[in-house]
């Protein structure tokens, strides 16, 4: 109506076409103040709306938000033939092994988030005997913004989803212990087959020959390359770490305290490992006094030196460069500088490998009196093509990346060796790392076991591995420079 008055011609002829143009002139006006009333109301519901979506939004992004479509067809990997979901890594019938949706690296910000709260679940739930329903209760929250494939093994609501999670479940934990490796991320990793396996190695290497022309129709064999072979016995050793929790701890209260636990647990098995391959050496230790040996105040003083003691493990990077057995490859530095370091680099043997191959591994004193004052080391803003081996990496020089580690004491004999307290020198170790493997057995496990003679719950993390060198054990592919300053 109100369009009609004021697009017409009004007519005004006689007094009552007046009055009723005056009429339908004031009703076009009531309904234009509803229309815009309406408008109005419709804008602000509208705008409303806007509001709530955008605050959804943004809480899906702090939670790791809905699985987007993407993510999505790549979680359906994990979707087995008749439908059901593959939760842990098993066998196929076209494949040998197919990891699980709980297992497996995420493939988005939803999956990392329901393998975390899956982890802790398990763990609350093994520690506490009223259960976990805080724990679960986020378990099924993440697992509401799932595809509608994996909200399917939450169909059955009177198990809730929990029968598919298996006890205890702890994958984040293995990944987050090579996350925060230090001088282990400079090597690679190799997995065992088994517990003990014989690793072949050339002593000596392949040669190749100029290939010649056939020039008849029978031409001569390639000229063949002789070699030298042998092999070692590699055995995977066994790192243990052990916690106690009350067992009349309530839900709330554990979940407090399991990223501390938790956390104590990495940073052992991750400083353990870097001991044992700095300092590690089976049969007779060279360092005589193990015993007494507490690197730093960092492992207290039970059990130093025992037939269990973690450096008793496998034959690491010092011993082996002083050892005659191995490469006998120690210099006396009591005076260091840019040229020796250079002649450090000389005494590595071949192959050199690629660039960033030799790595420096150091002392925060040998770094901070020897090494931070040299023009040639550069700090990370200065490198002009960097070679970074992982995050712990400070600094390099002439290429070689320096990375700094605690288990490279400033109490140390002349020799090298901690043999008694008081030798205040340190040292500085040259290492090929591409002649270097982790031997990987198993993985980083956690297990929780109830001990009810002391009314606690024992949580056990474990990891089976070895570290060697793919060489002949004489091979000189780590140097040690010895009697340095450490004050």
């Amino acid at each position: 109506m109100a369009d009609s008055i004021l697009t017409s011609k009004l007519d005004l002829s006689t007094a009552e076409s007046a009055a009723k143009a005056m009429h339908d002139l004031h009703a076009s006006q009531k309904d234009l103040k509803r229309q815009n009333r309406s408008l109005r109301e419709n804008i602000d519901k509208k705008a409303a709306d806007l509001k709530r979506i955008q605050k959804r939004m943004s809480e899906l992004e702090k939670r790791g938000g809905a699985v987007s479509a993407s993510s999505n067809v790549q979680l359906k990997k994990y979707l087995r033939e008749d439908g059901t979901v593959r939760t842990n890594g098993e066998a196929t019938k076209t494949k040998s092994y197919m990891p699980g949706l709980l297992d497996d690296t995420p493939v988005c910000d939803w999956q990392a988030d329901l393998q975390q709260a899956v982890e802790q679940y398990t763990m609350v739930k093994a520690l506490a005997p009223n259960g976990a329903p805080k724990s679960l209760a986020k378990v099924q929250e993440i697992a509401s913004k799932a595809p509608v494939e994996v909200q399917r093994i939450f169909a059955n609501d009177t198990a809730i989803g929990t029968e598919w999670i298996p006890q205890p479940l702890l994958p984040e934990f293995e990944r987050d212990l090579v996350s925060e490796r230090r001088v282990a991320a400079a090597f690679n990793t190799m997995n065992l087959p088994s517990k003990t396996t014989l690793l072949p190695f050339l002593s000596t290497g392949f040669r190749p020959y100029i290939k010649a022309q056939a020039v008849a129709d029978d031409p001569a064999q390639y000229t063949s390359s002789s070699m030298v072979t042998a092999q070692r016995t590699i055995t995977a050793t066994g790192f243990a770490v052990r916690a106690q929790i009350a067992d009349d701890a309530e839900e709330d209260s554990i979940v407090a305290v399991l990223p501390t636990v938790r956390a104590e647990l990495l940073a052992a098995l991750v400083d353990g490992e870097e001991d044992a391959i700095i300092n590690g050496a089976t049969g007779t230790h060279p360092d005589t006094a193990l015993s007494s040996w507490n690197i730093r105040g960092r492992w207290g003083d039970a059990g130093l030196g025992s037939s269990s003691d973690h450096r008793r493990a496998w034959y690491g990077l010092r011993n082996r460069a002083i050892s005659a057995s191995f490469a006998n490859n120690a210099t006396n530095r009591a005076t260091f500088s840019a040229e020796t370091l250079l002649a450090d680099f000389a005494k590595l043997d071949a192959p050199h490998s690629t660039s960033g191959s030799v790595v420096l591994i150091t002392s925060p004193e040998a770094y901070l009196i020897e090494l931070a004052s040299m023009d040639q080391v550069l700090t990370m803003e200065k490198f002009p093509q960097p070679t970074i081996v992982n995050r712990n990496q400070l600094a390099q020089v002439y290429g070689a990346p320096i990375i700094i580690s605690d288990f490279i004491d400033n109490d140390l004999q002349s020799t090298g060796l901690y043999t008694s307290s008081g030798g205040g020198k340190t040292a500085i170790l040259a290492v090929n790392t591409e002649r270097y493997r982790i031997g990987s057995r198993r993985g980083a496990t956690v297990e929780i076991d109830k001990d009810i003679t002391r009314g606690t719950h024992q949580l056990v993390a474990t990891v089976r591995e070895t570290f060697f060198s793919i060489d002949a054990d004489t091979k000189k592919n780590v140097h040690a420079a010895i009697n340095v300053a450490a004050s």
